[in-house]
């Protein structure tokens, strides 16, 4: 009976010690592939990057929902105007951009024989985007040309503002394992793929403050001009002193030039002389042969 109570007393003992290895090792299995799979994931960020970004981003999205509903647009245009007074019509302008909150981007005048022209490049808030064509239009100016388009960027917004969220969350991400990481090998990678990430979030917002720039500040480019009138105004001369004795210094410069030039063809002149002077040579003595006969 004794050996019997022995014998079941070790095999549960050993069935226990077994049960509580099994369950050691699998906890310690559990970690290494928690682990495991907290720096593999980083790693292909690439492929799984839309469907966590859209996750992210849809948390965003609605807690900001009127932000990414508006539509963004942006407005430009192009402007020709003739004026009859343009000193007047660049004052006016100019106080209308004072009221519109509006600037000048660029400002360049060109004054030519036939016209004189401002071509400017205005910046005005887009709510008074039409305000400020509506007052370019309006009087005695002839308008010559006009462009105005309009640029739905709502779309590359939004996509911006999607990636950018799914890059900072997988940012947080990669910084958080850098604690977890066991090798230097891993901590060099983590950090690699920190810097690269950072870049892209400051491309990407850069793009989106372009666009926020473009959106809020509507861009108009306008050439006004005006046509002078043709006065003929005969070009003053100098006295005929002074115009006999230019006359006369210019003769003898090219005297001058035509005789250095004829100093570098030396050789030239010389053998056509040589030969003139024996050509006529020849013939006097043919012409004594014949007389002599």
């Amino acid at each position: 009976m004794r050996k019997d109570i022995l014998a079941l007393f070790t095999a549960t003992a050993a069935i226990l010690c077994s049960c509580s290895s099994k369950q050691y090792r699998e906890q310690g299995s559990e970690k290494g592939k928690e682990f495991a799979t907290g720096l593999s994931e980083p790693q292909s960020i690439t492929a799984s990057e839309t469907a966590a970004g859209e996750k992210v981003a849809e948390t965003e999205t609605l807690s900001n929902q009127s932000t990414v509903n508006k539509k963004k647009i942006i407005k430009d245009g192009n402007m020709s105007v003739k004026t009859h007074d343009i000193n007047a019509r660049k004052k006016d302008i100019d106080e209308c951009l004072k009221k519109l909150n509006a600037y000048y981007e660029r400002e360049d005048l060109q004054n030519h024989h036939q016209t004189i022209s401002y071509d400017l490049k205005i910046r005005v808030p887009a709510d008074n985007f039409e305000k400020l064509i509506s007052s370019i239009e309006n009087g005695k100016d002839e308008i010559k040309s006009k462009t105005i388009q309009a640029r739905d960027v709502t779309e590359e917004y939004v996509d911006i503002e999607m990636r950018l969220a799914s890059k900072r969350e997988y940012l947080k991400r990669y910084k958080e394992l850098v604690s977890k990481a066991l090798t230097i090998k891993d901590i060099l990678a983590i950090e690699a793929s920190v810097r690269e990430l950072q870049e892209e979030i400051e491309s990407k917002e850069g793009r989106l403050k372009y666009l926020s720039d473009q959106v809020s500040f509507s861009s108009l480019d306008l050439n006004l001009y005006q046509t002078k009138e043709f006065i003929y105004k005969p070009e003053p001369q100098d006295k005929f002193s002074e115009r006999v004795k230019k006359s006369l210094t210019q003769g003898w410069t090219s005297a001058v030039d035509f005789a250095l030039w004829a100093m570098t063809i030396w050789h030239i002149i010389l053998a056509l002389v040589a030969f003139f002077v024996i050509r006529r040579a020849i013939k006097k003595r043919k012409k004594r042969n014949r007389n002599d006969e």
